[in-house]
């Protein structure tokens, strides 16, 4: 009995690196991101984020990496994007574009340009980053530091698109977000470099040992989100036993005031608002 390939996302880093490393489908980042940004990424070498870890697990999921000389690109490829999905990115960024500094007094200038490739919006506040173009500003002088750019795709745009015989790089774009083989098979069409791809993925998904640092990622992902969802809910949790606190702190000073104007002893008013001798005195 023929095994069937289990379905293998293009939004996923592990696939990105395993394709980007093999130099028969790296064409295929190198072509859409061209048409997406402008930027050619030929004369780039892909590197691992910590080079050569020698952990197979680690080196699959490490940064998608291009460097060329003092000129670096890094692809993120966010499935699901939430607020904190953006901010850990563009802080990503500058910490990349620091790394510059070597030791002492020595320094080599680095460029640094992140490419976020946005599928799905978990957060509405993300709209407000999708389809921009960013670098550091100063917001005085409106100087512009150079050294860092972060542009953002919005693949929710090319959702849908199928091949037509004119719009090659359109759908490269939309097979990212394709969820299923089914799906991508209507994207491609016709489309040779497509099919090309599909077919790589579909060995990919017949692959156990590529399965297992798929499954890695994935549940890594699933992981860091609902931590920083149960996060925020105990964060609100705790902000609102804060504020009833702040609340009563509050009541319990103006009550005090009061009384020390109908000029109670501060014995008297720390017995009836618990207050100590302390926070009373400070209110005269």
């Amino acid at each position: 009995m023929n095994k069937i390939p289990r379905f293998i996302s293009l939004m996923s880093d592990t696939t990105a690196k395993a394709l980007i490393k093999d130099d028969y489908y790296r064409w295929f980042y190198e072509d859409f991101i061209k048409f997406a940004t402008g930027i050619d990424l030929k004369d780039y070498i892909a590197i691992d984020n910590e080079l050569n870890t020698g952990n197979k697990v680690k080196d699959y999921r490490a940064d998608t990496i291009f460097l060329n000389k003092n000129k670096l690109v890094n692809l993120e490829f966010n499935q699901f994007v939430h607020t904190h999905t953006m901010i850990k990115n563009i802080k990503y960024a500058f910490r990349m574009a620091g790394n510059g500094y070597l030791s002492g007094e020595q320094y080599y200038h680095r460029f640094v340009i992140q490419i976020n490739l946005n599928n799905i919006i978990k957060d509405s506040k993300v709209k407000e980053w999708n389809e921009k173009d960013y670098k550091l500003e100063d917001y005085k002088s409106k100087a512009y530091l150079k050294d860092v750019r972060i542009i953002t795709i919005d693949l929710r745009k090319y959702k849908g698109i199928v091949y037509d015989g004119t719009n090659k790089y359109e759908t490269f774009l939309s097979m990212l977000t394709a969820e299923s083989y089914d799906e991508m098979e209507r994207i491609v069409g016709d489309l040779e470099e497509g099919k090309i791809i599909m077919k790589k993925l579909k060995e990919l998904g017949l692959d156990d040992e590529f399965g297992m640092y798929y499954d890695a990622e994935i549940v890594h992902r699933k992981e860091v989100n609902s931590a920083r969802i149960d996060g925020k809910k105990e964060g609100r949790k705790e902000g609102r036993k804060e504020g009833r606190k702040e609340g009563a702190r509050a009541r319990e000073k103006s009550i005090a005031k009061n009384l020390l104007k109908m000029n109670l002893s501060v014995k008297d008013i720390m017995k009836a608002t618990g207050l100590s001798k302390k926070q009373i005195t400070m209110l005269m």
